[in-house]
């Protein structure tokens, strides 16, 4: 069974360092960014990979991921197209979530989930086998519309599992991260444009009429250095289809002397 904590405000009596704080306040002053998350909490403990989802009616979306390390491929996205294909179901997240968005706006609840409580051998062996992981730590908290954000912190072989005193350390720090997170999608609502996705969209509506909206929902992604699984995983849609929705919008793009090229469009749609 994997332990759940109710999580309410953050411990009076523990202290944190200036690396800690600094951190908070980069991710509560500026739109939301998986690598600031990341290096929040690795002020605190070490921690290999960040999945930022949110879930609404009862499905998980992928918003954002990243790793410690600098990777060959995007394994977060990878990873969460399996989880969501087969396993999302299965996640004791799932009811947690549920329950929570009927509670007030901001309240929230973690989660851990080592390897061994992982209650399919398939995911184990697909994602935590696959990729060396070993613990997850996740944070909940409400947002608005019934959605709630969940941010998913794995430790992998080299670090081990989360010892006691760190997931110590972790629900007394949650709450101010939750809390800094919540500010940060104030800055979004604030700053709509601050998204590159959402920029790259934009350009795309007025350079690029001829794309369909999927097809400019795909093109927006890869330019901002998507993978094709990450795209898929986060348009629900498979992988094939991101393809072919790709080949359709370069051959439309080249037709009018557009950028057709990932890199090439980067740069027109940065």
């Amino acid at each position: 069974m994997s332990p759940i904590w109710a999580l309410n405000t953050a411990s009076a009596s523990r202290s944190f360092s200036a690396a800690c704080v600094e951190a908070l306040l980069e991710v509560a002053s500026a739109p939301p960014s998986a690598e600031r998350l990341l290096r929040a909490i690795a002020t605190l403990v070490p921690v290999e990979y960040l999945s930022w989802v949110h879930i609404e009616r009862d499905l998980p979306v992928l918003t954002q991921g990243c790793s410690q390390h600098r990777q060959d491929r995007d394994v977060v996205a990878e990873c969460f197209a399996i989880y969501r294909r087969s396993y999302f179901r299965s996640d004791a997240v799932m009811p947690l979530a549920h329950r929570m968005t009927q509670r007030p706006v901001g309240e929230a609840a973690a989660l851990r989930c080592r390897a061994e409580d992982l209650p399919v051998p398939g995911w184990r062996d697909d994602i935590y086998v696959r990729e060396r992981l070993t613990d997850r730590f996740s944070l909940l908290h409400a947002s608005d519309g019934g959605v709630v954000e969940v941010m998913h912190f794995y430790r992998d072989e080299r670090q081990g599992a989360f010892q006691s005193q760190e997931i110590e350390q972790l629900l007394a720090f949650a709450p101010l991260l939750q809390k800094a997170h919540l500010a940060s999608l104030q800055v979004a609502l604030r700053e709509p444009h601050a998204d590159p996705v959402g920029r790259a969209r934009d350009r795309l509506l007025r350079e690029a009429p001829q794309l369909s909206p999927r097809e400019t929902e795909v093109v927006a992604r890869l330019a901002c250095g998507w993978s094709a699984d990450g795209v898929a995983a986060d348009l629900d849609v498979a992988p094939s289809t991101v393809a072919t929705l790709r080949k359709r919008a370069y051959l439309k793009l080249a037709e009018r002397g557009q950028p057709a090229q990932r890199l090439r469009l980067a740069r027109w749609l940065s």
